[in-house]
């Protein structure tokens, strides 16, 4: 009896400790750090929530609930050995979810290069469009001929490192090109294709598989591929299955699967320029007709 009346006492003076009296003085500035705390915890769980880092973290957690338990009633034998190795628990976590902290830091730098993309001007909005319209074509051109294809659009993340596993082309980006690349009897047909600035910078790159379990089973390297390099930067993935034609989307870790060409073209105006086909052609109209890369503009105007 009198062991359990020292528990709760114990819990009744860690209660009056840590959460009554921090409440009795709170002020703004502690509201305006709880605010902060909550969402640099929630963004966090929600980065590593559907990557293989989530059974990780839990595991972390249930060891440290355990270390709690430990102290709380006094286990001495279990918790001096647990204690021993809490100064090292910082480093084990730097080197397990070492990944996990370099994608987290590389996507927080891509959000702020982001804002420089901030009222593009209309040049480089004519050519992504030029762009999305090659990369819709051939996406659907490929899923018509079940031709399985794997084409990375480069944003502020570099993929030097993947380009440097493949072929370097710095070819325009054309839809026979592409066809070509991924026709089935290529020696480049089973590798990625990375778009560089509208060009394609590489061909028959290796990328990271994924091992999130969220991905059907059905599915193979290809699509794993793409949700892989995904995860590892801001880069938008266009997955076509040699299977069934399939078309699909791999951005931020999350696969998006049967487009069609009018919905691939939408989505892919979405991620790459942040509004939809029509707001961006209304733009567009709004400058004038703008010479493209290729000088379709003038060609029209001469015709």
């Amino acid at each position: 009896m009198a062991t359990i009346m020292s528990l709760i006492d114990k819990i009744s003076d860690l209660f009056s400790a840590y959460v009554v009296d921090p409440i009795t003085r709170i002020d703004w500035r502690d509201g305006i750090d709880i605010v902060l705390l909550a969402i640099i915890l929630y963004l966090v769980l929600k980065f590593i929530r559907d990557r293989r880092a989530w059974t990780l973290f839990v595991g972390f957690a249930a060891l440290g609930g355990f270390y709690f338990i430990t102290w709380l009633l006094d286990l001495r034998a279990v918790y001096t050995v647990l204690h021993a190795f809490s100064s090292m628990y910082m480093v084990f976590i730097i080197v397990i979810f070492q990944r996990e902290i370099r994608d987290a830091l590389e996507k927080i730098g891509g959000t702020i290069l982001q804002l420089r993309h901030i009222g593009m001007p209309t040049q480089s909005l004519a050519n992504v469009t030029a762009t999305i319209g090659v990369l819709s074509e051939a996406a659907c051109d490929l899923s018509r001929e079940k031709c399985g294809a794997l084409i990375v659009v480069e944003r502020n993340t570099k993929l030097g490192d993947y380009i440097k596993t493949g072929i370097e082309l710095d070819a325009q980006l054309s839809c026979e090109l592409l066809g070509n690349l991924f026709f089935n009897r290529s020696p480049l047909h089973d590798g990625a294709v990375i778009v560089r600035d509208g060009k394609i910078a590489a061909a028959g790159c290796i990328l990271p598989s994924s091992k999130s379990s969220a991905i059907p089973k059905e599915l193979g390297t290809r699509h794993r591929a793409a949700v892989g390099i995904s995860e590892q930067s801001d880069a938008v993935v266009i997955v076509v299955s040699e299977e069934t034609g399939t078309i699909s989307i791999a951005n931020n870790g999350i696969l998006k699967r049967d487009y069609n060409s009018g919905t691939l073209k939408d989505d892919l105006f979405l991620l790459l320029t942040g509004s939809t086909a029509t707001d961006n052609e209304r733009i567009l109209k709004s400058f004038g007709k703008p010479e493209d890369s290729s000088g379709n503009a003038d060609a029209q105007e001469n015709e």
